[in-house]
Parts: structure tokens; sequence; C-alpha cells
């Protein structure tokens, strides 16, 4: 251990740690070199206030953003914002438990459907997306969960999408990786017990879904069969391990449910999503659309399942985004234009001030800003020629638009909404064609995602995520990904189904199909 070593001892969730560091550090950037992520929808900048913690010791003197920004009060309980706050000694700081979070409308649409559940009491329902967790504890033979929580995957200090996180698990750093998933996890489960007042032992089943890649990660398989052509699926899952073994110990020796994955990028969330939709018992062609960082597609049609997988990126999540964030309060989930302003609504209501934008809102954002002029089909913010060059700013010298309170829209995330946008839009186009269908042959599109039922379907159309076509028969369904796991909890005969049809389901590359890359690079530009 070198001599100039210090440590600060961090409290989080209960939990203790000492944190070693070497020259002084913003706690923030001390926080995530041990993998403890906090929000920072402000870019650091010190204005959102969502990276609050508390700390006492050799901490460098209060900046005058802080003052500004917290109460005399917060000052004087030793509050700092860990954007700004450098540790330079021996420190002790109360950090919160992850970015833990209770989710609105965590869970998606679920059928009306038989209850035959495993024996006891309580059951956990997971999804493991690459930039989002959530987790729902359910009495069994109940419908309705007793709670959900939501957090950002703190696997995200490894890397935004599943490539990044492969290579460094391919570097050593899978047992990290896993470590980070599973002890966010347990966490959540821990936390969301003690709310609902379910005692520690008394949850006796859980289903987790996830990528492909989240569920290698979690299970500590080695992801080198998906780094590399022919991305081979080593292990498809389907199969049930004790709760310990995936590092979850608040549920000991339960039986876990980790559901079958289609191929090496359409995993076992999309499983999920297709139980939950219905799509093959529906009649007719159904699309169902996961919108998420690693965006999932899945067509029924004739009684064939096609699916595909396209790298969409996390800005609908609220990752990637100078000022993105989940679905919580304070964040702006939607924007519109009314009497000739621009007007955002803010999660937890009018007297909430907006500290971020989650994906609805980013999604409202573009389609507003589109409308109104400030920004041309190319993306480009413009500074003139529309009623509103007195929102258009700058941040760090990069152009940016003034939603609502301190939250910016830059020119970098509308180019990660065209990106995320055309990459989706074009992933359903080609798997349409690839199923030999049109897409007025399409009876119905179901639009999943985190950011729950509250997209709407008419920006979501105007901003080119959704082909134009498709966009009258679209309808959100929130979280499919959890609701089906939910499903799986709840009915032990789903197994077998889920099986069979993951074993018949056609799965389309679309990183080798050229007709992906030449929608690709149209749908680029808004409409």
């Amino acid at each position: 251990m070198s001599g100039m070593e210090k440590k600060v001892l961090l409290t989080c969730g209960g939990v203790r740690r000492e944190l070693p560091f070497e020259r002084p550090v913003r706690i923030a950037e001390l926080l995530n070199r041990h993998r403890l992520p906090l929000d920072l929808p402000c870019g650091g900048r010190g204005i959102c206030r969502r990276c609050r913690v508390t700390a006492r010791g050799a901490l460098s003197p209060l900046t005058d953003e802080e003052r500004e920004s917290l109460s005399p009060e917060e000052i004087q309980r030793g509050v700092r914002l860990a954007c700004l706050a450098v540790v330079e000694g021996a420190a002790w700081i109360e950090a919160p438990d992850g970015t833990a979070m209770e989710v609105i409308e965590a869970a998606g649409e679920m059928p009306e459907y038989p209850l035959d559940p495993p024996a006891g009491e309580y059951g956990a329902a997971i999804d493991i997306g690459t930039t989002t967790l959530v987790a729902s504890l359910y009495r069994l033979g109940e419908r309705e969960p007793r709670g959900t929580l939501c957090r950002k995957n703190p696997q995200a200090a490894f890397g935004a999408d599943v490539i990044s996180r492969i290579g460094r698990a391919l570097e050593g750093e899978g047992g990290a990786l896993a470590d980070a998933v599973s002890g966010a996890l347990d966490g959540m489960l821990r936390t969301l017990a003690a709310r609902c007042g379910i005692p520690a032992g008394a949850v006796s089943a859980a289903v987790a879904a996830g990528n492909t890649t989240m569920l290698y990660l979690l299970a500590r398989e080695s992801p080198e069969p998906l780094s590399h052509s022919p991305f081979t699926l080593t292990r498809p899952f389907g199969e049930t391990l004790p709760a310990a073994a995936l590092g979850l110990p608040f549920l000991g020796e339960t039986p876990v449910r980790l559901p079958r994955c289609l191929s090496a990028f359409v995993g076992a969330d999309i499983t999920c999503a297709v139980l939950a939709g219905e799509l093959t018992t529906r009649e007719g062609n159904t699309l169902l659309a996961d919108i998420g960082t690693n965006g999932e597609i899945a067509l029924s049609s004739g009684g064939r399942l096609f699916a595909c997988s396209t790298a969409a990126g996390p800005a609908f999540e609220g990752g990637g985004v100078r000022m993105g964030m989940n679905a919580a309060r304070g964040a702006i989930d939607g924007v519109s234009l009314e009497d000739g302003e621009i007007r955002c609504t803010v999660l937890g209501g009018a007297d909430t001030a907006p500290a971020g934008l989650c994906g609805s809102g980013l999604i409202d954002a573009a389609a507003v800003l589109l409308k109104a002029g400030v920004i041309d089909e190319t993306g480009a913010i413009r500074g003139e020629g529309h009623p509103f060059a007195g929102r258009v700013t700058t941040l760090e010298g990069e152009p940016a638009v003034r939603l609502a309170g301190p939250v910016l829209l830059t020119q970098g995330d509308i180019r990660k909404v065209q990106l995320a946008k055309s990459a989706i839009c074009a992933g359903i186009r080609t798997l349409v064609s690839r199923a030999g269908l049109t897409l007025d042959q399409v009876d119905r599109l179901l639009i999943a995602g985190g950011f729950g039922r509250h997209i709407r379907l008419e920006n979501a159309g105007a901003i080119g995520l959704i082909p134009p076509p498709l966009c009258a028969k679209a309808r959100a369904v929130g979280n499919a990904a959890v609701a089906g796991a939910a499903l799986l909890l709840q009915n032990r005969g789903y197994e077998a189904l889920t099986a069979a049809f993951a074993e018949k389901a056609v799965t389309v590359d679309l990183a080798a199909d050229p007709l992906f890359m030449d929608y690709y690079v149209e749908g680029m530009l808004f409409p």
C-alpha cells in the first residue's frame, strides 16, 4: 500500500466501505471509480442537486455553486454536491443507496391469465436492463405487485452498452461486473422487502429477465462467444439457479428462473415481452418493439416468430444525455407546445423542481422543437428564425436549448436521439421486410420500454421513431419484460410455452444485413 494512500469511509444503504485514493478527487469521481455512480443529470455542473451527499472531514471549501444550491440547514448538516466537493484526506461520506427509486407504472400491461404459482408466500420479478434495473415483489397468487423499485444499472460505470461490457469482462473484470449488478439487485430486494413489510426468507421464488449479455454476466459465464462472429449462444439459459450462486444473499437458496434467450443478442427480456404481449397467440401480424439500450424487436406472423436486436443506445432510458435521468421525481416527462409556449410537465407534481429529462420527455422535446422550428430536419439547433431564440444558449461551447429551470437539451443530446430513433425504426423496417411483409400488412405495433405507458405516440411518429404506416396502429404497453417475468413467476405452465417459441424463433442479424444500413442512414434525418 502506498504511503500516500488515504481512505474515505463511505456509508451507503446501511453498508460501510473503505474507499482508498491518493490524490484529491471529487466525491462523484471517487464513487464512480469504485463502481458506485451517482446520477449527474446536469453533467456535474452543480445545478440539479441530484448528487447531494453528507460529508465530513478533509474536504474542499464550499463552492459558490454549492452555497447557491444548498439551504443553510443543509450546509449545517454537512450536505455537499458530489460533483463539486473535493475530498483531500480522511473523510466520512454518507451517500444514497445507489440510485434506487420508486417506479411509476413499472410493470407493463399483463393479459388475463390463470394463476398457478409455485409453493410459497412471495416472489420476485426482475428485469436486468443494460441501463436500468427493475424489481417487483409479488404475493404468490396475486396479480398486482406489492411494490416495485428501479435504479440505474451500476455496470454503466464499465460502459454504456453490451459491447463495452463484454470487452471489460474479457479484460478480466467479469467478476466486478457480476458483483456490480448482483449487489445492486440484492440491495433493491432488501429495500423493497423492508418497505413492503416482507420478512427475510419469505421470498421463495424469483424470475430474472435480461438480455443475453446481462444474463451471462450475472451467471459469471464468460461472454467470449458473444464477442466475435458467428456470435454463438453457448448458454441459452431457460434454467433455474439458487439465488446465492447469483450473488443474491438476501434470497438465500431461493430458486431463480433465468428464462430462455433467443440468440446471442436477443435475450430473455424479449422472451418475456413476447409472453406479456401475447404475440404467439394473437391473430394477424403483431410487432413488438422494446425501446431500450439494447433495442429488441419481435414479430409474430402466421405462427412464426421473428426477432432482432438493434443497438439504440441508452438515450431513451435517460442514459448518455447530458441531463438525462430515470423516470423519477424531478424528471421532465412531457413537453408540449401550447398557446405559442413550450411547456414541461415534471414527475412529482407542479411544485417539483425539474432536475433532468427522462425518455418520454426526450422524445417530446425533440418533437416539439422540430415542430417549433428550433431544430431543423438535420437535427441542428437554429439560433434564430423562430419565436424561441431566447431559449437557445450554449453549454460548454455546445449549442443547447433551455427547457425548464436548469434543464438543457444540447446539440449532442439531439444527435443521440437521431441515432437511437433511426436504429429502432430501421430495425422495425428490416424485420418486417425479412418476414416477407410490408408495413401496411402489420396489424398492430406494441411499444414497450422503461418509460412505461407515458410515451406520446404522435411525437414518436413525428421524430421518425415509428414508421409512418404504423403510427395509427401503435399502442404503448409499458415494461413488457418485467410483466412477462411476473407471468412466469405466477404461472408455472408458461415455462414450457416460452421454451417452445424460443426454440423455433427466427433471429435476424441486423449487423450483417445491408437493408438495415440503408434504412438506418435514411432514418437519421427528422421527417
